[in-house]
């Protein structure tokens, strides 16, 4: 199984620069096998199906994976769709930028397919609105997050 690497935010991604000035911003990559990906959709599309059922409800407050293929098929990963509570907040080709705000921070998670379709990334974007409220809640949530996204860029080349 591939190793998954923590990698210097991008700025030449769209969530590297999607705010500014973030008060948080993380990538991780993990290799997938030759031909395995053709297109990020595809691997979108991974990442939420094979989430276990108890992180689809945390991460897409869906808790089937038939709800979460039809929000998939229904959108099609296009800008202002979702899976779940998941935006599309903005894509290209490579890259597919998801996004949630509560109020006190908008939270941008992206995955992106590079090196001719043979490396993923997951990256993140926090922006605080409500500075302590944010700084708060994301310093409680930030050591599951880092967990969750290694994970589930593992379980999603699997």
């Amino acid at each position: 199984m591939s190793r998954v690497t923590e990698c210097q935010p991008d700025d030449n991604s769209i969530v590297g620069s999607i705010h500014p000035n973030a008060d948080y911003l993380d990538r991780f990559q993990i290799s997938c096998k030759p031909g395995q990906y053709t297109s990020v959709d595809e691997v979108a599309s991974d990442w939420f199906v094979k989430q276990p059922a108890w992180i689809r409800l945390l991460s897409t407050n869906t808790v089937t994976k038939k709800g979460v293929t039809q929000a998939i098929e229904n959108g099609g990963y296009s800008e202002g769709s979702s899976v779940g509570s998941w935006k599309v907040i903005d894509r290209d080709d490579q890259e597919i930028v998801f996004g949630d705000s509560m109020g006190f921070m908008e939270y941008r998670f992206s995955l992106r397919l590079q090196d001719n379709n043979q490396l993923v990334e997951g990256a993140t974007s926090v922006q605080y609105l409500w500075r302590r409220a944010g700084k708060f809640y994301f310093a409680l949530v930030k050591p599951m997050h880092r967990l969750f996204i290694q994970y589930l860029l593992k379980k999603t080349v699997a």
